[in-house]
């Protein structure tokens, strides 16, 4: 059937870039049918052309070198603007193009024939075209022919454009045409308001354990099953797309909001057992949304709020949660400071250390301190190390920045010394810088080179739930402990705590969290709680360091339960390095 030409440029111009077929490489398809056209037609030259802005460019030809010329030279701009067949039998007698320099060159164009390749909707993108340095005849048929063929050439660009927007594992429309059909709307000039509604129904970082144990293909069948769910649960007129592993989206119209949403509640209920799968997998409905229309700035912009209020739904175990600002605002902060913490790492200019002293109770003595990083911004001020510390451990930033808190805390332990204190520093660290094959070395190679004895530093282990659970983590704290480097457990008795690690992690010392010594003094179930923790600790054969000490009563209280030592506004803030002499001299 004859597609009717939409004369609009601006959206002819749209329709091609859609396509996304200019300047592509060559396609073996498009090939063979210009050399069948070219040997049907008995004829030197036949082109596949596609006409934008400024030139037409060939994207299949044949006995032509020329890739692309100028659009107001070309023959095709002119089938373009009809959806008939042009047919110039000679050229040179041709007013509209005698004085062409395609046709006046050397051995220049004498005979074309173009058929327009027009899209489903209308836009005519190019052509195929015949052309010869010789007159000819035309007939009616050639002319049918030709056409015919110009649409199966527009049907297998238009086919391979729809492939690229599908998603290969569900067969649902893609990212890449979410991501159009935002655009597209936004565009539109009314005043319709929309939902970008993204779904999240897998574990990502268990799937991939999933695809990693088992196979790639039992997740696969997983996500095409989600898929299925979600279009047979949501209406029949609904497109539901593809976005990356076990997350999807959809589009809506604001006023279609309550109706949605009762859908994916029911939707929610049902979806662990309707998604049959002989491998345990969890899987669970939680999505979030954000409203666009034509006055939205872009589709990157709306997609990007959108992630924003689903990660809001996760992180609060929330069904559906709308895009806040606020967040928005957060996670903008987040990503600023870890491009600006990028930077400060490389010269660390802005970064310092401050000391916390611990106090022995046995005998009120000076113990040690524990060395705390601090980042001032250059316009922010003093950034908190619970902001920018768990950035950096999503990057290869934790590794330089671990060698820098290594090395200060060295050295001023060396510093120290030479001014006749011998003072113990503890130093943070992750499992994740405990899994750094290289990390024993290095901080071995820093307490040679600044002649510091072993004993003098302190490791404080962070995540003890997770260093348990990798034997690497734990070699390395073997390793540390054996060369005389004392091992603390930072944070006991916060949160979920499994006692077995006490069996495997290598350590010296129990930090008691500040959340369990807040209140001890006045509360007798935390008090029996802190108790207990100490006398278990002690029968170990850990010393036992409180967290948090902010008043006498509470200071009392640990002195009764037999806490060894204690660190808290108490006794001081965190001191600058050259404060701790002056400061600790009560207490020697």
């Amino acid at each position: 059937m004859k597609r009717v030409l939409n004369p609009n440029e601006n959206k002819r111009l749209a329709a091609l870039q859609k396509l996304k077929i200019a300047d592509s490489n060559p396609d073996e398809v498009l090939d063979l049918i210009t050399r069948l056209t070219q040997q049907i037609f008995d004829i030197p030259i036949c082109i596949i052309t596609l006409v934008d802005q400024h030139r037409q460019w060939f994207k299949s030809k044949t006995n032509t070198a020329t890739q692309y010329t100028a659009r107001d030279i070309a023959f095709c701009d002119h089938t373009i603007r009809s959806s008939s067949v042009m047919v110039v039998n000679d050229a040179t007698k041709d007013p509209r193009f005698s004085e062409n320099p395609l046709v006046t060159a050397d051995e220049g164009m004498r005979f074309y024939a173009g058929a327009p390749l027009i899209t489903r909707d209308g836009f005519a993108v190019g052509s195929l075209c015949l052309a010869d340095k010789q007159p000819r005849d035309f007939s009616v048929q050639e002319v049918e022919m030709l056409s015919d063929l110009a649409a199966i050439v527009i049907d297998i660009i238009e086919s391979r454009s729809s492939v690229s927007f599908v998603d290969i594992v569900t067969r649902l429309p893609n990212r890449q045409r979410l991501m159009e059909d935002i655009a597209q709307l936004i565009k539109t000039p009314d005043n319709t308001s929309y939902l970008l509604i993204l779904i999240d129904t897998l574990d990502t970082l268990y799937a991939y354990d999933i695809g990693r144990s088992i196979g790639i293909p039992k997740v696969e069948n997983i996500l095409k099953d989600v898929g299925a769910f979600l279009r047979s649960e949501l209406n029949e007129n609904d497109k539901v797309y593809s976005l990356m592993l076990g997350r999807f989206a959809l589009i809506k119209r604001l006023d279609e909001q309550q109706e949605i949403f009762n859908q994916l509640e029911i939707a929610a209920a049902k979806i662990q057992r309707s998604i049959t799968s002989d491998i345990p997998i969890n899987v669970r409905l939680h999505a979030g949304y954000t409203v666009f229309s034509s006055t939205s700035s872009c589709a990157e912009t709306t997609l990007r709020q959108g992630m924003s209020s689903l990660h809001e739904a996760i992180s609060n175990n929330q069904l559906v949660m709308p895009y806040q600002q606020e967040s928005d605002v957060i996670q903008l902060r987040a990503f600023n400071l870890l491009n600006d913490l990028m930077a400060t790492v490389a010269s660390c200019e802005d970064f310092h250390l401050l000391y916390q002293p611990k106090i022995r109770l046995a005998d009120k003595k000076f113990q040690g301190v524990e060395a705390l990083i601090r980042w001032r911004h250059p316009t922010l001020g003093v950034i908190s190390p619970s902001e920018f510390i768990p950035l950096a451990e999503k990057t290869p930033l934790i590794t330089p920045l671990t060698n820098w808190v290594i090395t200060q805390a060295v050295m001023q332990i060396a510093e120290w010394q030479k001014r006749g204190a011998q003072i113990q520093v503890s130093i943070n660290l992750t499992a994740n810088n405990l899994v750094e094959q290289d990390l024993v070395q290095r901080i071995h190679t820093a307490l040679i080179l600044h002649q510091v004895s072993p004993s003098m530093l302190e490791i404080e282990c962070l995540e003890t739930q997770t260093l348990v659970n990798n034997p690497h983590a734990v070699a390395s704290l073997d390793a540390l402990r054996q060369m005389g480097i004392s091992i603390a457990l930072d944070d006991f008795g916060s949160g979920y705590s499994n006692l077995n690690y006490l069996q495997k992690i290598p350590a010296d010392t129990l930090k008691l969290d500040q959340s369990l010594i807040q209140g001890i003094s006045n509360d007798s179930k935390s008090k029996v709680i802190v108790k207990s923790m100490i006398e278990m600790a002690h029968a170990l054969s850990y010393q036992v360091v409180a967290e948090g000490v902010e008043d006498n009563d509470t200071l009392m209280c640990l002195e009764e339960l037999r806490c060894d030592s204690v660190q808290g506004f108490y006794f001081s803030r965190p001191l600058h390095h050259d404060q701790i002499l002056e400061w600790s001299k009560p207490y020697i």
